[in-house]
C-alpha cells in the first residue's frame, strides 16, 4: 500500500514545533530570575519551584528536537524509498 506524504507541508507544518521550540527556549532563560528571590521565607521554595520548571522546560525541549530530528529522518526514508517506507520513529532518549 504506497503512502503519500508531502516533506514540504510536513515542515511547513513542523515550524510550529519550531515555533514551540523558541518559545520553551525563552522561558528556560526567565526561570534564573526566579531562583533565589529575596522574598522572606519564600527563597528555598521559589528556587525549588523553579528548578523543577527549569527541569520540565529541559525535557520539553528534548522532546521537541528529538521529534524534529525523527521527522526528518522519515521524510528522508520515505524520498529514498520512493514513497515505500515512511521510516519510523526512534524511541525519545534518556538524557
Amino acid at each position: 500500500m504506497p503512502i503519500h506524504v508531502d516533506p514540504p507541508a510536513l515542515r511547513r507544518a513542523w515550524r510550529h514545533g519550531v515555533n514551540a521550540r523558541e518559545e520553551i527556549a525563552d522561558a528556560a532563560s526567565r526561570t534564573s530570575a526566579a531562583r533565589g528571590s529575596s522574598m522572606a521565607g519564600l527563597t528555598a521554595c521559589l528556587t525549588d519551584a523553579a528548578d523543577d520548571v527549569a527541569g520540565v522546560l529541559s525535557v520539553v525541549a528534548a522532546v521537541i528536537d528529538e521529534h524534529g530530528t525523527g521527522m526528518e529522518a522519515c521524510i528522508a526514508d520515505f524520498l529514498a524509498t520512493d514513497g515505500a517506507s515512511a521510516g519510523q520513529f526512534d524511541r525519545v532518549a534518556r538524557a
